[in-house]
């Protein structure tokens, strides 16, 4: 025998100990190991059908946020003390009703210093006219007099010197006269402006009550009783409660198929099994050039639990399209992904995860994941199917043109 025969030989023999030592091993463990085959689990009662495209209305999908068509920002109109507040965020108001009461005492003093201040001028508009009535009649007195003298300087009846004195005392009477006249003009000016002061301050002692401007509901209040306010200081936010709208988002090439009046389709978040109808209300006539969005608002009608601040989508029709839809029961949940559960052609289920669009109804758009002709499981419930067997054949899904 060759070298080469007995390595051969001698690797032979070594790796039939090696194969008699593992058998030994696992027979001292519990025995003769057994080959054993573990059946498929096969599930009755699933619902099985094969999807296929369909024709859907393919619409034009915008986010955005419901908004009271009329909002006032309530300001203060004067200055002052709050001495109360009597509503808070989320009451419901009346177009009228007191929201804050400001300390009158303050106001009341400022009308009391400008009526007496309107007494006054008054009172110097009177004298004023005495000191004109008077000045006007010996304004009149002398001109009569310097008449007379100039008679008699014609005749030469009278001394220039006495013609110059007269003279003198006429021009003086006249300029009282004129004196007067302006004394009284800057005196009725005085009790027009005084009067005016009494007449606002009048105004201002009414805007110790700061009240609401239409009927609605306060959404914010920044005035807490003993706050100092100013004129103009914004104190609570009321929205009407009558009419909102969706002011929604669009993409720039939206502006050519939405137009003013357009019908629209809108979701909110919290009517989820409600859609509303809406018409366009207001349309931007050109994209932000930054984002390349714009702005559209949608009437929406009156329903009740509608608030502003919801989010919402607003569907605006273009056409119809081909997808595959699928049952919202059949979607099955895991962790923050969403699958369906794939039957193969030997009849095995399997969780796949796939990308959904819109909702319509009680289907939803498959955007990823499936393709035409796959089989699914209609009715998974809660129960456990990834690997397991169904016990029924697919239908074919519904024929659409």
């Amino acid at each position: 025998m060759s070298m080469t025969e007995r390595m051969e030989a001698a690797m032979r023999r070594g790796i039939q100990i090696l194969l008699v030592a593992a058998w030994a091993f696992a027979a001292g463990c519990g025995g003769t190991p057994e080959i054993t085959s573990q059946k498929t689990e096969v599930v009755q009662g699933l619902q099985v059908k094969k999807l296929q495209l369909q024709n859907v209305a393919d619409e034009l999908e915008a986010p955005g946020s419901v908004i009271a068509v009329s909002t006032a920002q309530v300001a203060a109109r004067t200055m002052g003390t709050v001495l109360q507040v009597a509503v808070r965020e989320g009451d419901t108001v009346k177009r009228g009703q007191v929201l804050a009461q400001l300390d009158e005492r303050e106001l009341a003093s400022r009308r009391s210093a400008a009526q007496a201040g309107a007494q006054g001028a008054a009172a110097g508009v009177a004298q004023a006219t005495k000191a004109l009535a008077a000045a006007q009649a010996q304004a009149d007195v002398m001109q009569k007099t310097y008449d007379r003298y100039a008679y008699l300087k014609e005749q030469k009846s009278l001394s220039p010197q006495e013609f110059d004195e007269i003279t003198a005392k006429q021009q003086a009477a006249q300029a009282s006269l004129e004196q007067a006249k302006a004394g009284l003009r800057q005196a009725q000016a005085g009790a027009s402006q005084a009067e005016s002061e009494a007449r606002a301050a009048q105004d201002v002692a009414s805007y110790a009550r700061v009240v609401a401007p239409f009927d609605g509901r306060v959404i914010r209040r920044t005035v807490e009783p003993g706050s100092l306010v100013s004129t103009g200081m914004p104190l609570f936010v009321v929205e009407d409660t009558s009419r909102y709208q969706l002011e929604a988002t669009l993409p720039a090439e939206a502006l050519a198929a939405v137009k003013k009046n357009a019908a629209a389709r809108v979701q909110l978040d919290g009517f989820a099994e409600k859609p509303l109808s809406g018409k366009v209300a207001e349309i931007e006539a050109g994209a932000d050039p930054t984002s390349h969005t714009l702005k559209a608002r949608i009437d929406l009608p009156k329903e009740a639990g509608v608030q502003s601040g919801m989010f919402g989508r607003a569907f605006f029709p273009r056409g119809e399209k081909r997808a595959l839809m699928i049952p919202v029961a059949a979607l099955v949940n895991r962790g923050q992904l969403r699958g369906i559960y794939v039957v193969d052609d030997a009849g095995l289920v399997h969780w796949r995860v796939v990308t959904l669009g819109r909702p319509l109804g009680n289907q939803v758009e498959v955007l990823s994941g499936l393709s035409d002709g796959d089989a699914v499981v209609l009715n998974p419930g809660s129960q456990e199917l990834d690997g397991k067997k169904t016990g029924v054949a697919p239908t074919a899904g519904e024929k659409h043109s």
